[in-house]
């Protein structure tokens, strides 16, 4: 099994301000059907409630696609202002009359025997960049998890927001994210930063690997190559998603 590493989501939201955090809660599924069950009939209502109130901006659902041996099955992103902290630390979730407390304790149950949670991690975005006409949330996203080199980080960043700054009709991707971690630091974080390719489609994804009239990397991008390391990169479909 691949070594674990957390990977982020970043779901299309305009960045305003650098205010808005992305909590990514990574999950290992032991029954996928029964977990996914779980998420349309109850999860999904716990924030529902903290949008409803309020206190988040948006809720999503990402499934790993083909790769079967990674840990993590699923993804789930909580979107919110860093002002809302407090409230959603202190949220209590209000259970629906339709459900008793005795089927709530029988799911909490189920629920720990057929998930696990792998990480917790947050970030902030840095950049955000949609083709012309793309949707804003697409339907794929390939996550390229990445470390920076030598504590470099105003370099590093200008050289990733100066080396992406607009997605052409001609490429496959649907648009491109960019964030920062915010939630650790140190010698053995696993990440620092993140970015992500968005595609319309599986099929767009796989393309981009199948050019044969590919070119050298630019010395702008060979530079920047220099600043950090590409560690892992992983595909995602989406399953899930509430504002």
């Amino acid at each position: 099994m691949k070594k674990l590493v957390i990977l982020f989501i970043f779901i299309s939201f305009t960045l305003s301000s650098q205010n808005i955090v992305f909590e990514q809660t990574y999950i290992n599924a032991k029954d996928i059907n029964a977990y996914d069950n779980y998420i349309e009939n109850v999860f999904s209502k716990t924030h529902q409630q903290r949008l409803d109130a309020g206190i988040i901006i948006g809720w999503d659902v990402w499934k790993v696609v083909d790769n079967p041996q990674e840990n993590f099955t699923h993804m789930l992103t909580t979107i919110y202002d860093v002002s809302m902290q407090t409230k959603i630390d202190d949220f209590q979730w209000e259970r629906p009359e339709n459900i008793s407390q005795r089927d709530m304790w029988i799911r909490g149950k189920d629920l720990a025997e057929i998930r696990e949670i792998v990480a917790v991690v947050k970030y902030m975005g840095l950049a955000q960049i949609r083709k012309d006409g793309a949707p804003e949330v697409p339907n794929f996203m390939a996550f390229n998890i990445i470390k920076l080199k030598g504590e470099k980080w105003k370099s590093y960043e200008n050289a990733e927001l100066n080396g992406t700054k607009k997605i052409s009709a001609n490429d496959l991707r649907a648009g491109w994210d960019f964030a920062r971690r915010i939630d650790d630091y140190g010698t053995d974080i696993s990440h620092t930063h993140a970015t992500v390719d968005w595609y319309n489609t599986h099929e767009d994804y796989l393309k981009t690997f199948m050019s044969s009239d590919l070119n050298d990397a630019s010395k702008e991008y060979q530079q920047m190559l220099k600043l950090r390391d590409l560690k892992y990169r992983v595909l995602l479909k989406k399953h899930m998603t509430m504002r």
